[in-house]
């Protein structure tokens, strides 16, 4: 505990996920105050063809109760 999972394009390098990952474990030491080795880091490719439906309906939208921070773009937005 914790995890976190970031669904992205397929377009993220391994150095780039590992940047990430670095990014994030340090973030919730220095804030939650937990050790770097309870920390877990998943990284979810999403084809932008299903990210509308995928994520944003489902994932954004669908479950509102839980996210804390909204994209500024919207259903008839196009995702490239």
């Amino acid at each position: 505990m914790p995890h976190i999972n970031m669904k992205h394009f397929p377009s993220l390098s391994d150095e780039q996920r590992n940047m990430l990952a670095s990014a994030f474990i340090k973030a919730v030491e220095d804030i939650v105050k937990c050790p770097s080795n309870v920390i877990s880091v998943a990284f979810e490719p999403v084809e932008p063809e299903i990210w509308m439906q995928d994520v944003y309906e489902n994932e954004i939208l669908g479950k509102k109760e839980l996210t804390h921070t909204f994209p500024n773009y919207n259903n008839s937005d196009e995702v490239i």
